[in-house]
């Protein structure tokens, strides 16, 4: 017997008495039977996907929908069209490498080649300039002892001495300088580099640290600029738009390690991160407060509490939605590829409206309800009717139901123009969080895990703006102490680089 119908057929020819009696046991059976292949499935699917995750070309897995609807929009293109993306690109580069310091070098012409070939004369003379060309070229970074001699000053009186001012420290009799420290701190919050490494790459250099040394300039960092941290906390709350996602960061204990938790909270002027133990909904909690306004997050309940009607909206994120369905295709191709094609038309209007230079304007948010709003609707339709046909403990069932459950957060960008189509900002700021879970793989307690939170979100905040993070740290920590200084003037928005 090779399916169920065929057990049925096999029941419907038994004698009625044999029947009364072998059909309750063969619907337990069924029921059984039932509840182990959707088990099955499901594991199949699951495996599936872990296939893919670890053994899969990189177009296997999930693909980034913005990146395929800027492909789409590239492949409209004249070949005019296309000529000019490239030179713009050209352009851009040649503009950013003008940026780079000049350092000029003469080549002088060799003494034994200072006569002329055609009347054997030695009188040469300087033709111009030169024959100019130029390299960009790579100089290693140093590590150097600076030997500060401060000047001092006697009067003639015999009375009074007078000495220089102290150079720039970190703390009074310290080592190692500010440049120092804030290496230290951007190779780690920048390049995901544990200090483990950074000390052998010191080691090649000639500067023997060992990794304790540098995770206490580490940590003396993260406590020099925690009053900045704070003013940047302070601010999210009061942002009408608000980015959030959570990872996981893992924490050292005796035995192993346990799961902590690293969040993010993104607004226009700054990336925000904490650090909890756990992923509890008293993190939103004491980040937001009682702030309104919009708050763009996945599905997780722990956003619950302060996405209520007083206090803030909640927008919902198609990537997440996407990328569920995306992996169900394996099996449920059929299903899920017409709905994937209409959730990727969401994204080419946003790339259309970036291509138009109106992203978050009441022009694109007029764009958005002629073209996105039917798109949105004929995708519900389509995940309404799928569901009717799925199981709802299965892959596909489970996927669709996260969908349509998050239907009025996912309509939110339909109505506001400043909310994204998705909430992959928040996972592009959480991947050096990844990165570091897998070179440094964990931080040794909790503290460690807010101070990484907060010089996370010091460099993190410096990229956003623009500003160098190694010059404005190196500057900083040693400013933030100073009289006359104010939190509100070392902000990296408000930072002037210093002469």
């Amino acid at each position: 017997m090779s399916s169920l119908s065929d057990i049925d057929r096999v029941l419907a020819d038994l004698d009625p008495s044999v029947r009364a009696v072998v059909a309750p046991i063969v619907l337990v059976l069924r029921a059984l039977i039932e509840g182990l292949q959707l088990e099955l499935a499901r594991k199949d699917a699951r495996i599936e996907q872990l296939l893919r995750t670890i053994y899969g070309r990189k177009s296997e897995h999930v693909p980034d929908p913005k990146r395929e609807a800027r492909k789409r929009a590239a492949s409209k293109r004249t070949p005019e069209e296309r000529e000019e993306a490239r030179q713009e690109a050209r352009e851009k580069s040649r503009k950013k490498r003008a940026e780079l310091p000049v350092v000029e070098k003469t080549i002088p012409v060799p003494d034994e080649d200072r006569v002329c070939r055609a009347c054997g004369g030695t009188d040469m003379r300087p033709l111009g300039e030169g024959d100019v060309s130029e390299q960009v070229e790579f100089i290693p970074a140093r590590t150097v002892r600076i030997r500060w001699v401060r000047e001092k000053l006697a009067c003639a009186c015999g009375e009074c001495v007078i000495t220089a001012p102290p150079p720039p420290q970190v703390r009074e009799g310290g080592l190692y300088g500010p440049n120092f420290h804030a290496q230290v701190v951007v190779a780690k919050t920048c390049d995901a580099m544990p200090l483990h490494r950074q000390a052998k790459a010191l080691a090649r250099e000639g500067c023997q640290v060992n990794p304790t040394q540098l995770g206490a300039m580490f940590h003396r960092v993260a406590d020099q600029v925690e009053p900045i941290y704070k003013a940047i906390g302070a601010a999210v709350p009061e942002a009408a738009h608000v980015c959030a996602d959570e990872t996981t960061q893992p924490v050292l204990e005796k035995g192993g390690t346990r799961k902590g938790w690293m969040w993010t909270f993104i607004i226009p002027a700054a990336i925000f991160f904490t650090f909890d133990p756990t992923r509890a909904a008293k993190v939103p909690d004491r980040v937001l407060g009682k702030s309104g306004g919009v708050l763009q997050v996945d599905g997780y309940s722990g956003y619950n509490t302060v996405t209520v009607p007083e206090k803030r909206r909640r927008a919902g994120c198609w990537s997440h939605g996407r990328r569920k369905l995306f992996e169900c295709r394996e099996s449920h191709g059929h299903v899920v590829d017409p709905i994937l094609d209409e959730i990727g038309k969401l994204f080419d209007v946003e790339v259309a409206a970036a291509d138009r230079g109106i992203y978050g304007t009441d022009a694109h948010l007029a764009l958005r309800q002629a073209e996105s709003r039917p798109v949105v609707d004929r995708i519900f339709e389509l995940l309404r009717d799928a569901q009717g046909r799925a199981g709802p403990r299965s892959t596909l069932g489970e996927a669709l139901a996260y969908t349509v459950n998050q239907e009025a957060a996912l309509r939110v960008f339909l109505t506001d123009p400043k909310v994204a189509v998705d909430n992959n900002v928040s996972e592009r700021a959480l991947r050096i969080v990844a990165l570091l879970r897998k070179n440094a793989l964990f931080v040794g307690h909790d503290e460690a895990g807010q101070n990484l939170a907060m010089l996370l979100t010091i460099v993190a905040t410096c990229q956003l703006h623009g500003v160098e993070p190694r010059r404005y740290l190196a500057d900083v920590i040693v400013r933030v102490n100073e009289p006359g200084v104010t939190v509100d003037d070392l902000l990296p928005w408000n930072w002037k680089t210093p002469a």
